[in-house]
């Protein structure tokens, strides 16, 4: 055999190559996550009507036209067929509220907090399926350190509404087991009583105590007033040193408003004394005496009603 006919025979039959054995790596492997089960079945797919549907009714209710958003959003208290959109109604709001909280756009918060009401207004809807969607984006709105691009926005509007829309919806479905209501005064009373929150979170969690009524004020808010009057104080006397504190000053002004109006027709019923307001000024410190101030002048409105109405009594028989 010639040299040529070897080489030819060498290409054509290769031997194989022989690899080294590689070691046996241990590694890890992490296993796989546990199935969970839904508790609630995902919605159906929606037909080109109802698509034709969410569509106007989303687009109506933030558009530029009021008239128009007047009337999708009582379509959306009063429609039956609104009942099979309501799972993307609600997915669509949640992300509404996110997006523009980021990116603060406070007329499309309140179109999406009002879409909230219409819908709870709605005999045909059920929300209790959806509040883990709704409920912590109508609280953001309420808590949130910024939700308006300027300061001079009302934002404090909005923060209000949201702040009785979630009252309602605690109040509504609340039960031994859920226990909404309670968990929701917990985080009201975290955001008031943790100094490192802004101001504006301070008076959202304020608003949003008074909304759950007179007990959880006298409960919640009347023993935690000195502690609110020592941090309103301290801002004041940093704003003043400082010089640079009008934001803060404005915001200041609305909270210790708030606290006078909410915790005024409170004291009236069970701290109502003639001491010139020292008691008031030795419990409650800074904002003692403009409470007292205020307790008075609800005192002397409601004697002024008493009067009127006995004479309108006397004139009457």
């Amino acid at each position: 055999m010639s040299d040529y006919q070897r080489d030819l025979e060498k290409y054509a039959n290769p031997e194989p190559v022989q690899h080294p054995a590689r070691p046996k790596e241990n590694k890890f492997r992490p296993k796989p996550d546990p199935i969970l089960l839904k508790l609630y079945p995902d919605p159906h797919p929606l037909s080109s009507e109802e698509q034709i549907f969410f569509i106007k009714l989303t687009e109506g209710a933030f558009g530029f036209n009021e008239h128009v958003r007047n009337e999708t959003l009582q379509t959306l208290s009063r429609d039956y067929h609104v009942r099979f959109l309501a799972p993307y109604l609600c997915l669509f709001i949640k992300d509404a509220i996110r997006v523009n909280i980021v990116f603060p756009d406070l007329s499309l918060l309140i179109y999406s907090v009002r879409m909230v009401k219409s819908l709870m207004a709605n005999p045909h809807v059920n929300l209790k399926e959806h509040l883990h969607l709704l409920l912590p984006a109508i609280i953001s709105c309420v808590l949130s350190k910024k939700i308006s691009k300027y300061n001079y926005d009302n934002h404090w509007t909005l923060r209000d509404f949201s702040a009785q829309v979630v009252a309602a919806i605690c109040c509504s479905h609340t039960n031994k087991i859920n226990q909404i209501k309670t968990r929701t005064i917990k985080l009201y009373l975290r955001a008031v009583q943790d100094p490192r929150k802004a101001l504006t979170t301070l008076y959202g969690g304020l608003k949003g105590l008074s909304c759950f009524g007179e007990e959880t004020l006298k409960t919640c808010v009347i023993p935690i007033i000195p502690i609110l009057s020592r941090r309103i104080c301290a801002v004041l006397e940093k704003t003043v040193y400082l010089g640079d504190g009008s934001v803060e000053t404005k915001q200041i002004k609305r909270v210790s408003d708030l606290i006078l109006t909410i915790a005024g027709p409170v004291l009236l019923q069970y701290k109502n004394t003639n001491d010139g307001g020292v008691s008031y000024v030795k419990e409650f410190g800074y904002l003692g005496y403009s409470l007292y101030s205020h307790v008075k002048t609800l005192e002397k409105i409601e004697a002024d009603k008493q009067n009127h109405f006995s004479v309108y009594l006397f004139c009457t028989q």
